[in-house]
């Protein structure tokens, strides 16, 4: 799933006519961005970009929080983090 810190409606605005293989839910409250420290700091424009790896028992298995938009782990970083996960 993505989270994104938006609201319900912009959420589906931004997906309305593209494909997504996963749920995009919005927080709009910040509350998961608040819990992952995922804030503008003086360094970053906006909004941190972040990626988090979560396996099914709740642990964070890989973690990524840049300070502008360009810095975010590759497909093929994060794809070989997800294959080493037990698929339950």
């Amino acid at each position: 799933m993505a989270i994104a810190p938006d609201t319900s409606a912009g959420v589906a605005k931004f997906v309305e006519g593209n494909e997504f293989p996963f749920s995009l839910l919005p927080d709009a409250n910040h509350e998961v961005f608040d819990a992952y420290d995922v804030i503008s700091t003086l360094m970053s424009v906006g909004q941190r970009p972040a990626l988090f790896v979560i396996d099914r028992e709740g642990v964070v298995r890989f973690d990524s929080i840049g300070t502008q938009q360009w810095q975010i782990p590759s497909n093929a970083n994060v794809l070989a983090v997800l294959s080493q996960l037990d698929p339950g």
